[in-house]
């Protein structure tokens, strides 16, 4: 992140813009329990961003545009919040399927990455492995494909 950014409050607005993409997720399949709260908290709370505003994210999500970021690392954190939050209450539905997939186009990663995070993120029921552990298991996925 650039001096700029901070000092424009881009990062902010990216991060509730980010959020706003998360509670559509969240909100995707007709209910918003309290694992997806939780977990849209925890989140909030990783970019100083406090409840009130969270709550003003969720009243108010057509004010938060998204400016998708350029930097590699930052669009896989944004999928895989996506992707856990989708994840999180156990159930996955079509719709959240195809919201993620949606999101992925926007960060310029390919859809087909949705479905392989699923794969990857399956595997840890908490919902916490770091980006760069699930990135390692992405990796490998692909080598697997590329060899069969």
């Amino acid at each position: 992140m650039s001096i700029l950014e901070l000092l424009t409050g881009k990062k902010k607005k990216r991060a509730k813009a980010h959020l706003s993409n998360l509670l559509a997720v969240a909100a995707s399949d007709g209910s918003f329990d309290g694992l997806e709260v939780d977990y849209l908290l925890s989140m909030a709370q990783r970019y100083n961003i406090t409840e009130e505003e969270v709550k003003n994210i969720k009243d108010n999500p057509e004010a938060f545009q998204y400016d998708p970021p350029t930097n590699d690392r930052e669009r896989f954190d944004h999928l895989h919040h996506l992707v856990c939050m989708m994840l999180i209450d156990g159930e996955v539905h079509d719709r959240e399927i195809e919201i993620c997939k949606r999101f992925a186009t926007t960060l310029g990663l390919k859809q087909e990455f949705v479905d392989d995070f699923i794969q990857v993120i399956q595997d840890d029921p908490q919902r916490e492995t770091p980006t760069e552990v699930v990135i390692g298991k992405l990796l490998k996925l692909a080598q697997e494909r590329e060899m069969i």
